[in-house]
């Protein structure tokens, strides 16, 4: 429940750029008070976030980009060797044996027999960041 939580405040955290510089906001639910932080700006409709071992997040945006941001929030370039997705790369998830096989699961809009449908792949996150061919 605390990983949902704390999940929901950086989603809502990058989902909420703007322009300019925000003070933090503070929300009250039934359960406790939140403290909503941005914590990068400049990404285009982020849509899912996977925490790396170091801090860093991969973060997908719906137009089709991977970017990583660090712990201060600089985001970087698109990630090359993500698939090409016709409706929006969705969500990221890292395999649970990540440290040793840096495996990355990625799910987004493909087309399928005349229509669109939700396609899953995996690729290998490499050093300097570049995602293998994910299919």
């Amino acid at each position: 429940m605390i990983r949902l939580v704390v999940l929901t405040i950086v989603m809502l955290s990058v989902a909420s750029l703007s322009a300019r510089s925000q003070p933090n906001q503070l929300l009250t639910t039934e359960k406790a008070e939140v403290v909503v932080e941005t914590v990068a700006r400049g990404l285009d409709h982020p849509w899912g976030l996977a925490f790396l071992p170091d801090g860093r997040m991969l973060v997908t945006q719906q137009p089709g980009r991977l970017t990583i941001v660090s712990v201060d929030g600089r985001v970087s370039p698109p990630l090359a060797g993500t698939p090409r997705v016709h409706g929006g790369l969705m969500d990221v998830a890292l395999d649970p044996g990540f440290s040793e096989n840096h495996l990355v699961y990625l799910t987004y809009v493909a087309p399928c027999a005349g229509g669109w449908a939700t396609a899953a792949g995996r690729g290998r996150l490499n050093t300097p960041e570049v995602l293998e061919h994910a299919c």
